[in-house]
């Protein structure tokens, strides 16, 4: 096992991998993204335009581009690693608390949105939220996952496992 300080210590959250095995870590304390050198252990950090949103999970689309959920803002983010662009989006409601973030086969978005309690699936093509509340208050969706077809989502608040399928 190798560990490796982080730079500006305390706040690593989620963490993910692109199409092409690069390693990136979302810190929620420090407000920023992060590349992992696979070689060295050296995270670059990488930070996104809206300051101190509270960057709490991130997910690589199959174009390598980092997908962000920020807590603090309600936003869902996107970066390009190839040119160094972002775009942002904030997420529908009054004050939307976006936790997590899954990028699905189709290169769909889904996030959890806490204030609204529901999975929200985002497509980037259209720039549209649709929303999927829970049956249940407090779902407290903080991971999600998925496989063809289908986008899993763990309701830590409810201790069951929730599925929407393509079409639903």
């Amino acid at each position: 096992m190798q560990v490796w300080a982080a730079p500006r210590g305390r706040g690593l959250y989620g963490i993910a991998t692109t199409p092409w095995g690069d390693v990136w870590y979302a810190s929620l304390a420090g407000s920023h993204i992060a590349r992992v050198d696979l070689d060295t252990g050296e995270a670059t950090i990488v930070e996104p335009p809206t300051p101190n949103q509270g960057a709490r999970r991130v997910w690589s689309d199959s174009q390598g581009r980092i997908w962000v959920s920020e807590w603090n803002s309600g936003n869902v983010s996107v970066h390009d690693p190839r040119d160094g662009s972002w775009q942002t989006w904030k997420l529908p409601g009054e004050s939307p608390r976006t936790y997590s973030v899954y990028v699905d086969e189709a290169d769909k978005v889904w996030l959890t949105e806490w204030t609204a309690n529901a999975i929200v699936r985002f497509d980037p093509e259209t720039e549209s939220f649709q929303s999927f509340p829970s049956d249940r208050p407090r779902a407290e969706v903080r991971q999600m996952l998925g496989r063809p077809g289908e986008v899993w989502g763990a309701e830590s608040g409810t201790d069951r496992l929730v599925v929407i399928r393509s079409g639903d």
